[in-house]
């Protein structure tokens, strides 16, 4: 089984065309057979790759992230490789004021930097719960308390277990 890489380790710091092709050769497929699921030049794929061009526009990248079939932290890190904000960025908008009050604070070198770095633990404390809590099953609703529970009717029959009489 091949690993893919992830944004998580060195690719990360790949230039725009190291990482296509790092995504590219996990996938096994030339140039050619890129640049046919692509709708490009097989030329284009080529100089990108030896970066004698620039990385293409998202739309292009988005493109190519579904041809080599990238998860989401794989097709980030191809965009934000090629200059582009992540798609989480975009989706928010990059005047979100949550996210530029965070940026502020840390980026503000006014603050000590074991305060931007207690936000940071913070931060990921909250993104680890939250990304588990995603991912874990819903639990089951605990039952209503005594006091609110339906009770059956005086006309209509105890159903079993209920106890049968008022």
């Amino acid at each position: 089984m091949t690993t893919r890489a992830t944004a998580g380790n060195s690719v990360r710091r790949a230039n725009f065309g190291e990482l296509l092709r790092v995504f590219r050769q996990q996938l096994d497929l030339s140039q050619g057979q890129l640049a046919q699921r692509v709708g490009l030049d097989r030329s284009y794929i080529n100089r990108i790759e030896a970066g004698e061009r620039g990385a293409p526009g998202a739309d292009v990248i988005l493109l190519i992230a579904d041809a080599l079939k990238l998860g989401a932290p794989e097709t980030d890190a191809l965009l934000s490789a090629g200059g582009h904000p992540i798609r989480a960025l975009v989706t928010l908008g990059l005047d979100d004021p949550t996210l530029l009050a965070v940026a502020r604070i840390l980026t503000d070198e006014t603050l000590e930097a074991s305060v931007r770095a207690s936000l940071r633990t913070t931060i990921d404390t909250v993104i680890a719960h939250w990304g588990s809590s995603r991912e874990a099953p819903s639990p089951a609703p605990a039952p209503a308390p005594a006091a609110t529970r339906a009770r059956p009717s005086p006309t209509t029959p105890p159903r079993s277990g209920d106890g049968g009489s008022r």
